[in-house]
């Protein structure tokens, strides 16, 4: 094949192959999640649907790979020269670390949806960014690239992984305590370690899936209240208010697109898509609250992913600092990018350190890590798209 057919062919690859697969994977994997309370033959529908979502998402990596392979030969380079290849190297190394996670090391497989859909909208959003293959820049020509970027790519990844852990955490955090409240007549406190009806793996009523129980009518009885408990949780987050918070704080770094756009209308176009696509992700989130894990083990999630990026963070920063020092002769010169790697290192650094000595877990922390992902993002968009430094290639 020529350079230019295995271009179209990683196009194709792209989208709209592992785009569709990704959502497929995502989609059956949430229908499974529901099942998980359900009876007997409703959970026994859940395991092969998770199943049937596990073929699909071995298919969505190997055509996400092969869109990788296919690129690199298309321009005898490795796919790490630019903001559309290394957004969809994010969302490829977050999908399989969160995978790789949540399947063998936490025996959590009923949150692959989310880890699926998480990775499918930033290959979505890496759409905006689309650039030919083509060659390297000279400076980039060398081997520091491949080790420097690839490890703040893969960092990326993964904080992006946590973040939707902690997504999670405040929606279900959010609901409990909702729920409390109206129990509560108003008391409040914190639901981390909470008990969890969500995580029964059998029938509501104590039994085996409604041939158990005290009968039948009991059997509704229980299913019934754990319908409106369902409900209850999904009232506590009130959508419009959702939805108002996930369009701005998306707005706080979506703006670049606007910015960057060719004509008015295509940046509204770009803006208001990649904000209102947040949004319907946080109310298709709200719905699927009453099937989360505990707080405390969404809140688990989010620490340790965010630790073992942090370290990749930290190596790929340094490795950066003496590839500067090798092509520009001064390991650190205050640019855009080593600026904004340099906050969104403290911002991580504070998160862990609030952990660590303060005590601050739960909502505290949550809120400090989705702040470090938007100093994060505000530093992979706004140093490339705005601030142009020495790191700004996004025109490549």
């Amino acid at each position: 094949m020529s350079q230019d057919q295995l271009a179209e062919f990683s196009r194709l690859l792209y989208s709209p192959t592992t785009l569709l697969l990704y959502f497929t994977a995502a989609f059956v994997y949430l229908y499974a999640l529901t099942t998980t309370v359900g009876r007997r033959a409703e959970q026994l529908r859940g395991q092969r649907a998770q199943r049937l979502a596990g073929v699909v998402t071995v298919l969505a990596l190997i055509a996400h790979l092969a869109h990788e392979v296919v690129r690199a030969l298309a321009q005898d380079r490795l796919p790490l020269g630019n903001m559309f290849e290394v957004t969809s190297l994010m969302a490829l190394a977050g999908v399989i670390t969160g995978l790789v996670y949540l399947q063998f090391i936490r025996h959590r497989p009923e949150l692959n949806g989310f880890v699926l859909l998480g990775g499918g909208l930033v290959l979505a959003l890496a759409g905006l960014m689309y650039a030919e293959p083509g060659p390297l820049m000279p400076i980039l020509d060398t081997w520091w690239r491949t080790f420097h970027v690839t490890l703040l790519v893969v960092a990326m990844g993964i904080f992006a992984a946590a973040f939707m852990f902690n997504g999670l955490y405040l929606l279900r955090d959010t609901a409990e305590r909702s729920v409390a409240d109206a129990r509560a007549g108003g008391a409040g406190g914190s639901t981390v370690g909470a008990a969890y009806v969500g995580d029964l793996q059998s029938d509501p009523t104590g039994g085996s899936g409604g041939d158990g129980g005290d009968g039948p009518d009991d059997d509704e009885v229980d299913r019934d209240q754990l319908r409106q408990y369902h409900a209850a949780l999904r009232a506590g987050i009130p959508p419009l208010k959702l939805a108002t918070g996930t369009f701005v704080t998306t707005g706080l770094v979506s703006w670049v697109f606007w910015y960057s756009a060719d004509t008015h209308l295509e940046g509204v176009t770009r803006f208001l898509a990649v904000n209102l696509v947040m949004v319907a992700a946080a109310l298709l989130s709200r719905w699927f609250v009453p099937f989360l894990p505990s707080t405390a083990t969404l809140d688990g999630l989010a620490h340790r992913t965010t630790a073992f990026a942090f370290v990749l963070w930290t190596v790929g920063v340094i490795a950066g600092a003496m590839w500067a020092e090798i092509s520009w002769g001064r390991f650190w010169g205050w640019d855009p990018k080593e600026t904004g790697s340099f906050l969104t290192w403290i911002a991580y650094a504070g998160y862990l350190h609030a952990r660590a000595t303060r005590g601050i877990k739960g909502r505290g922390a949550a809120w400090i890590n989705v702040g470090a992902f938007v100093v994060l993002m505000g530093t992979y968009l706004i140093a490339n798209y705005v601030v142009v430094g020495l790191h700004s290639y996004a025109d490549l």
